[in-house]
């Protein structure tokens, strides 16, 4: 009498995804994630034109102050007036979420209120927070 196989090859288990399968799978997955992600921040940075914003010189910013001042494309940029007299100014949008970032006088540096992050006031850097890159610069032309 011919003994029944205990476990039969069939076609259909041939195609079952198993755990080197599926682990592939997901590694693919991941760096497609990773590489999209990649492309399209530098895909950003390539096309973004930094905001250009107008002060009025009849209404000088003292020393700590901060003004929001619109692009004429329609962008926001925060300038604020440091305490060595230089003048800086800064996209106004978080770059990790676009909530709009305020200045902190007492702390010298900006801030996003939605997330905790802060930026360093003359370079825009990411002091802490979970933003990946610093507010991005505006020009200021003082007319």
């Amino acid at each position: 009498m011919k003994r029944p196989d205990a476990f039969p090859i069939t076609a259909a288990a041939e195609h079952r995804l198993d755990r080197r399968r599926f682990l592939c799978a997901a590694g693919a997955a991941a760096v497609a994630a990773v590489g999209g992600e990649w492309i399209g921040v530098r895909v950003e940075r390539s096309r973004a034109r930094p905001l250009d914003v107008a002060l009025d010189a009849r209404a000088p910013l003292a020393a700590g102050e901060a003004r929001a001042l619109t692009d004429p494309r329609g962008g926001e940029a925060l300038a604020v007036r440091l305490d060595d007299g230089s003048l800086v100014a800064f996209d106004r949008r978080c770059p990790h979420l676009g909530c709009p970032v305020l200045w902190s006088a007492e702390r010298a540096r900006f801030e996003c209120p939605c997330h905790y992050a802060a930026f360093d006031a003359r370079t825009g850097r990411v002091l802490f927070g979970p933003p990946r890159r610093g507010l991005a610069p505006a020009k200021i032309v003082e007319v």
